[in-house]
């Protein structure tokens, strides 16, 4: 993540100067020496102890420092789990233009480049920790993603991603907390586990009249089906928005549970 804290104040140069200060009386230099020593030792051992602290303290799905610029919704710093490096390499891995062969290279953007807030917020929240919603800009310089996730609630681990300017080429994404952690654990190399961000790439291969065409979100109704182990045999259903110069609509996806990769086989257009 940048590094958005200023530098360090000369504070360092003055302790120096009172240091040499302490010690130019003769006789008496040794002592001063070993007293503002310790001073500086328990000075850092107490920072330490507060930075320890704090870190303990902040809590992973929520951001921190907000209220930037008066709004009470503006935060300096996304939570821990937007940044972690399971979403950043889903990020990375789904969203063209964003390919990296590090997944530690997307940080937050200000949220000013895609006009959702000022250029000093990083991260941006809706309702409260217990339950609530958090938006980030992941990327590289202007290339960029925008994520948002819920903690706590009844919506508590959602995910959802839409790759930027790229909706003629790959849909957005709407992930229960379930069908995210099959998709990290399928991203892992794990075995038996669906790949949501595969499944929504394939949705948008054959489906009809794309010439003018840009898509929203794919969202799949996974609810009564077991993402490990998988079943065999089952049937699932997702949806994905189309926008056309006409307006807004819609397919319905058929899709039947496989037992080989990617385990799963689209069988057609629903009503």
């Amino acid at each position: 993540m940048e590094d958005r804290r200023g530098a360090a104040g000369p504070e360092g140069s003055r302790e120096h100067v009172e240091v040499d200060s302490l010690s130019s009386h003769p006789g008496r230099g040794e002592s001063p020496r070993r007293s503002n020593a310790l001073v500086v030792v328990c000075v850092v051992a107490l920072a330490i102890a507060a930075s320890a602290v704090v870190l303990r303290s902040r809590h992973p799905d929520w951001p921190t420092g907000c209220g930037v610029d008066g709004h009470a919704d503006w935060c300096a710093e996304p939570s821990r789990a937007m940044t972690d490096t399971a979403l950043t390499r889903m990020v990375r891995d789904y969203c063209p233009g964003l390919s990296s062969s590090d997944p530690d290279d997307l940080v937050p953007r200000p949220l000013a480049l895609a006009d959702l807030a000022g250029r000093e917020a990083y991260a941006k929240t809706s309702g409260s920790r217990g339950s609530g919603s958090e938006d980030s800009l992941l990327g590289r310089g202007s290339s960029f993603s925008w994520v948002t996730r819920w903690s706590g609630g009844p919506d508590n681990g959602v995910v959802e991603l839409r790759c930027l300017g790229r909706s003629h080429t790959v849909p957005s994404l709407h992930l229960d907390a379930a069908q995210y952690a099959s998709s990290v654990a399928a991203a892992r190399g794990e075995q038996g586990y669906l790949d949501f961000t595969e499944l929504a790439e394939s949705s948008v291969r054959s489906l009809p009249g794309r010439f003018g065409v840009s898509f929203g979100f794919v969202t799949c109704d996974t609810t009564e089906l077991d993402l490990h182990p998988l079943p065999v045999g089952n049937r699932f259903t997702c949806g994905i928005e189309v926008y056309t110069r006409l307006g807004k609509g819609g397919y319905q996806l058929n899709y039947r549970v496989t037992a080989q990769p990617p385990y799963f086989v689209r069988e057609g257009l629903g009503g």
